[in-house]
């Protein structure tokens, strides 16, 4: 169930189609990555539009170029902003299946009233329905499937733009209509990048992406940082009156070192959350594998330097524990325990863990003048095996890195036949 559009098309030359794209993504400030046979523009979070093409076969002078794009995660201002995106490459022969009819009537207004305020409204009753049969557990909405996973809070929906019971929707559903709730849930929803766009923009970065940490910790941290600050600056300034969440906003221009612009009389957002997933641990998907951590922990690949590497996740500003995890799938049946692990760990333990097996204990390591600790841990699941080593300084920290380590999860990934 979803609302989008697909577009189909010839072009001269890809080389010409694709700087036409860079340079209309330039001057409306949308990301775009170009690759060897596609394309990826993206317009807002939540908002990519990815080109793929090959030679036409019935004229080979010509290229054939297609996209096929779900709007609905969104919202109908993504979906306008596309459709005139998509006008001014210079598509030629242009086919373009739209099920809101929009790029036909162009009707912004009607567009929202027949299928993205009729689509979210579906979503939620069908979504409760099913929470309502299962009685426990979070959901999921509009989530992307390759991101991490928030922490499971009992009777909640975690969608991109913010965490709610089922209770806060259906009320402001009830009681101030689907316009309403659509502002909450869209982060494009209206015809116009206007004060509403910035302020959800901002609170999908706060949601899902921010760190909670210092902007001195990485480049990272002081891009997501920023861009919220400037972001929610924004939206204050095309419109004073728009509730903003004027705390937390106080709170990341402390980790950025800057002092706040905009005035503590400001309307306050209301939400039922501290805002931010990553304020919790959450769940890291790898391969079948998934592997809770602390949500302020940054991923890298850490490269050794031969072709190869692991990957890596910690926090630098806590002197946390470097937690590394490398994976490996067997050509030829299901995976087993390696004969070599656990010479010399203490405490060795090992038990089953859904769809899969983990063992793991600990040694003492002193290099030089330094003396630290690692966590070993082995975990199969089908026709994976992994490796996790978790080195920390102090013994103390053992309990906590023990405690993720029991929470680690698999999901059943047969090998096909």
């Amino acid at each position: 169930m979803s609302v989008g559009f697909y577009v189909m098309g010839t072009v001269g030359k890809i080389d010409t189609f694709t700087r036409t794209a860079k340079r209309v993504s330039k001057n409306m400030d949308y990301e775009i990555s170009v690759y060897e046979e596609s394309m990826c523009v993206t317009l807002c979070p939540l908002g990519d539009l990815v080109f793929t093409w090959a030679k036409d076969t019935e004229n080979p002078a010509q290229w054939r170029v297609e996209m096929d794009c779900t709007t609905s995660q969104a919202g109908a201002g993504f979906h306008k902003a596309a459709i005139e995106f998509i006008e001014e490459l210079g598509i030629q022969n242009m086919v373009v299946d739209d099920e809101t009819d929009y790029f036909a009537h162009r009707d912004f207004d009607r567009m929202n009233k027949e299928h993205f305020y009729p689509w979210l409204r579906s979503l939620l009753q069908i979504c409760h329905d099913q929470a309502e049969k299962n009685g426990t557990g979070q959901m999921l909405l509009c989530w992307d499937l390759d991101s991490y996973h928030p922490e499971d809070v009992d009777k909640t929906v975690a969608a991109p733009l913010g965490r709610y019971t089922w209770k806060y929707l259906i009320d402001i559903l009830e009681h101030q209509q689907v316009e309403a709730l659509a502002d909450r849930f869209f982060l494009w929803g209206r015809e116009e990048k206007d004060a509403l766009f910035y302020r959800n923009r901002a609170l999908y970065t706060l949601w899902v992406q921010c760190y909670f940490r210092p902007s001195s910790r990485s480049k990272q941290d002081r891009e997501i940082n920023g861009s919220i600050l400037a972001d929610l600056e924004m939206a204050y300034q095309l419109d004073s009156e728009l509730p903003l969440p004027y705390e937390t906003y106080k709170e990341v221009c402390k980790l950025h070192r800057r002092k706040p612009t905009i005035p503590k009389t400001v309307s306050l957002l209301s939400y039922e959350f501290p805002i931010g997933y990553r304020r919790q641990p959450v769940i890291e998907s790898f391969g079948p594998l998934r592997l809770t951590l602390p949500g302020s922990y940054r991923y890298e690949w850490e490269d050794n330097g031969n072709g190869g590497g692991t990957n890596l996740w910690c926090d630098e500003t806590i002197n946390s524990p470097v937690w590394r995890v490398s994976g490996f799938q067997c050509r030829q049946g299901d995976a087993a325990f390696s004969e070599r692990f656990g010479k010399g760990l203490h405490d060795l333990t090992e038990h089953e863990i859904p769809n899969g097996r983990i063992r793991y204990g600990w040694e003492q390591i002193r290099e030089a003048d330094s003396l630290f600790w690692v966590v070993q841990a082995e975990a199969i699941t089908g026709t994976w095996s992994y490796l996790i080593t978790v080195a920390y300084d102090k013994p103390e920290e053992r309990t906590g890195i023990e405690e993720l380590l029991e929470r680690i999860t698999a999901v059943c990934r047969r090998r096909p036949d």
